[in-house]
């Protein structure tokens, strides 16, 4: 059995982002920009979330890609100063993981290559292969002849807000996720925005007024994000060798959700589940294989589907309906804490016994 994951065959993000919630609905609106003498690519965020961007284009004989860029609510940015030529680029965004909820992200079908944290420039798309983690999944742009070396690709929403309403959802958005009062996320400066953003703006020491400027957002960006780090159920590799780990979520009291893969190298740490934990316990999986013999997680008390490759399912309906296998997984009670952390030990793990038919588990 090999549990070295397919490069192609999922992307993750984060670290502890799991693909899953790569699947969030999109909405991307792409414009040919008017031309000037100043050819460019530019991103413009017309949500109501802080993302973080990439964008993948052909440089000589190599497809290349490039990223992140933080994008404030209602901000536009140049990301390629050289003159934009007709073919194809590739475009992703992420919301910042301090917005509540699922992992927002505008995205498609190709995966490639990024680096988890500050910026990078790749030029090899080699150096992903086999870590999932270092990938996403990006949409293709089709840059025609009329856009005369300028382009600029927008991040919108069903909401179709402009560059101005997006500043004003975003910051509405954002003071709800630290925690302040916001009745809705309109992008209309209402009474209930204005008293939300003087009290945190006296919470914060930020100066007296009731315009928004790039260091409210900033400050908000950076609570939100502190905020996030704080929540959720990590997993941590206490062993020698890579672990392969997987998650069951209860959805309510006779419905779970298994998901997977995490790769965890010896020693590692990824959040598994992002926001404050609703549930009083989850049923968890790992497995191992360290080139000459498979180990699992041992104490199983309850199955659950997996797949050989990325795999969300929902118990449902049984694993063969699915097309789907069934691995034990061992329950974990953190007792309605709104965060958990469950670390991987060498001895929770058990040898494989060639009689035994194995689970599946990630395939290269």
């Amino acid at each position: 059995m090999n549990y070295r994951a397919s490069c192609f065959l999922f992307a993750g993000a984060i670290s502890m982002r799991f693909i899953l919630s790569l699947f969030a609905f999109t909405v991307v609106t792409l414009i040919g920009a008017a031309q000037t003498a100043e050819a460019k690519y530019s991103l413009c965020n017309k949500s109501s979330y802080a993302l973080s961007a990439a964008i993948g284009y052909v440089d000589g004989d190599r497809l290349a890609t490039r990223g992140w860029w933080r994008l404030r609510p209602g901000q536009c940015k140049v990301v390629l100063t050289e003159r934009t030529n007709p073919g194809r680029y590739f475009v992703y965004a992420e919301a910042i993981p301090g917005h509540q909820g699922p992992l927002r992200t505008w995205s498609g079908e190709t995966p490639l290559c990024v680096e988890n944290y500050g910026f990078f420039n790749l030029r090899n798309q080699e150096v992903c292969r086999g870590d999932p983690l270092s990938q996403r999944k990006f949409f293709e742009v089709d840059v025609t002849e009329k856009a005369g070396g300028n382009w600029q690709t927008d991040f919108a929403e069903a909401s179709n807000y402009t560059v101005y309403s997006a500043e004003v959802a975003g910051v509405q958005r954002l003071l709800k996720d630290v925690g302040q009062n916001v009745s809705r996320i309109d992008g209309a400066m209402g009474r209930s925005t204005q008293s939300a953003l003087a009290a945190y703006r006296r919470e914060k020491g930020l100066t007296d007024a009731n315009s928004i400027d790039d260091e409210l957002i900033d400050t908000l960006i950076e609570d939100a994000n502190a905020r996030e780090a704080k929540l959720g159920f990590f997993y941590c590799n206490k062993t020698d060798n890579a672990v392969w780990a997987a998650i069951a979520e209860p959805q309510d009291d006779e419905t779970y959700v298994s998901k997977g893969w995490w790769k965890l190298e010896p020693g590692g740490c990824s959040k598994i589940l992002k926001g404050e934990l609703a549930r009083d316990h989850y049923y968890v999986y790992g497995a191992i294989e360290n080139g000459i013999e498979e180990s699992r997680l041992s104490g199983g008390a309850k199955t659950f589907c997996v797949k050989a490759v990325m795999f969300n399912a929902k118990n449902e309906l049984g694993c063969n309906e699915q097309e789907l296998e069934e691995a034990a997984f061992r329950r974990v009670d953190i007792g309605g804490a709104p965060s958990a952390t469950f670390e991987f030990t060498p001895t929770m793990f058990t040898l494989h016994s060639p009689d035994e038919e194995p689970a599946p588990a990630p395939t290269q």
